[in-house]
């Protein structure tokens, strides 16, 4: 009960300081936090896209651009690291980038099902506050969101 409480007040202060449309991220750790909130109530939630870096959406929108309104390269939800989530046991941690005031790797660790997830989210900051760069799970399934979206799945034949 405490838990839920304390993400209440994650998701209070976020949504004061941002509209979900185009979130101005003060702190990557509360953001990535704050998704997995709504994540928890919102089985339908979709992350923010402003929250992206001019990289990553560039990226994005190539993989919707040649998926011409078919499912792209990207056909599951990255923060959850599956299609469907039921998302426990969550820890969210963040860490500066040595000699780089302007970028921050915050990891989540957590289990989604009973299947265990670590995913790492790249944060860089810039004018517009602090963007996601890239996204890259270590357990639960290895795979880069930048790759996929460019270059699909490395599926070896």
């Amino acid at each position: 009960m405490r838990m839920n409480v304390l993400w209440a007040a994650v998701a209070a202060v976020v949504l004061c300081t941002s509209a979900q449309a185009a979130p101005k991220i003060d702190d990557p750790v509360i953001f990535v936090r704050w998704v997995y909130a709504e994540m928890a109530t919102d089985k339908n939630f979709a992350y923010p896209e402003d929250a992206l870096s001019p990289r990553l959406k560039a990226l994005e929108d190539l993989d919707k651009r040649e998926a011409g309104g078919e499912v792209g390269r990207l056909d599951f939800d990255f923060f959850a690291n599956a299609q469907d989530w039921s998302i426990s046991d969550l820890s969210v941690t963040g860490a500066p980038v040595e000699n780089a005031k302007d970028r921050e790797v915050v990891t989540a660790q957590f289990k989604n099902g009973k299947r265990k997830n670590e995913i790492h989210f790249y944060f860089e900051k810039t004018a517009a506050g602090w963007k996601l760069d890239d996204a890259r799970s270590v357990i639960g399934g290895s795979w880069t969101l930048s790759l996929i979206l460019k270059y699909g799945w490395d599926t070896p034949e």
